[in-house]
């Protein structure tokens, strides 16, 4: 098969793809590269009709000519109804795609910060513990209320990180599986960073609980009166289910609310500039 012949027959497929199949393949193809910058600076090489994110107006066009073909002013105007609605589609999902990325970019350098943080905090109250444990028997037990209030603290503000780590990958996978048939849609550097960042997170949570329990177990406290220490442990998988309820739907809607409201605003006026440069090829 010639190169020609490739490119004739690619376009005949490409002419059936949907605006979810378009994005899944923009999609596709930014994940070929280690990041969105890597991917940019791919694309600059190529010629603008053979950009992943420009080939779809060409094919969208073409599958409203098959649809509605004829020089009527009814056929003109219903040629533009399918192309307006075909480009707006893929034009919002493809927004939705650069809104989940760029919204995970900053969620994931900013829990994963926040983590290493909480976790320094955490090993500063455990040696803050070990020493006032070497103290006399009255003043060790005044100090533990002082420790319990800190951890108290420290278990609730670590808890919110985790809510909101959880919360937005559980979005992530929401909008996955409503909009691209389940396909990955995060760039792979981002998607990398989120997986650390819940790597560091989830790690603290097991240096605590351990630190809890062996703590309860040296107080007596794990057979006499220590229920007040386990309430402190996090429970990872209670805080994941309730994260991955409303609290994820409700960052999912946002997304979605926002990218369509931007799509809105732009789409008339980008489609008419192309239409503009189409005119005058």
């Amino acid at each position: 098969m010639t190169t020609t012949t490739a490119h004739k027959r690619l376009d005949e497929l490409e002419m059936f793809l949907t605006p979810k199949e378009w994005a899944i393949r923009l999609v596709d193809e930014a994940r070929k590269y280690p990041s969105a910058f890597d991917h940019l600076k791919a694309l600059a090489k190529l010629p603008i009709n053979e950009l992943p994110m420009q080939r779809p107006y060409f094919a969208f066009q073409k599958q409203a000519d098959e649809q509605h073909p004829g020089d009527k002013p009814e056929d003109i105007r219903a040629r533009h109804r399918m192309t307006d609605a075909l480009w707006n589609e893929f034009y919002t999902l493809k927004l939705l795609i650069c809104r989940v990325n760029q919204t995970v970019e900053r969620k994931a350098e900013s829990i994963g910060l926040q983590a290493a943080l909480q976790l320094s905090a955490l090993h500063a109250l455990i040696l803050e513990d070990v020493l006032e444990h070497t103290a006399t028997h009255d003043a060790a037990l005044t100090e533990a209320g002082n420790d319990e209030t800190s951890l108290k603290e420290w278990s609730h503000e670590f808890t919110v990180l985790l809510k909101d780590l959880y919360a937005h990958r559980a979005a992530v996978e929401l909008i996955q599986g409503e909009h691209f048939d389940g396909h990955p849609i995060l760039f792979l550097n981002w998607e990398a960073k989120l997986t650390e960042a819940a790597w560091t997170i989830e790690s603290a949570v097991a240096t605590a609980n351990e630190y809890l329990k062996r703590r309860a177990e040296r107080d007596g406290a794990g057979t006499n009166g220590g229920a007040g220490e386990s309430d402190l442990a996090i429970g990872l998988e209670s805080i994941k289910a309730s994260a991955s309820g409303q609290p994820a739907a409700d960052i999912a809607e946002i997304w979605l609310h926002d990218v369509r409201l931007e799509a809105v605003e732009s789409d008339a006026e980008q489609w008419e500039q192309w239409r503009e440069e189409k005119a005058n090829e």
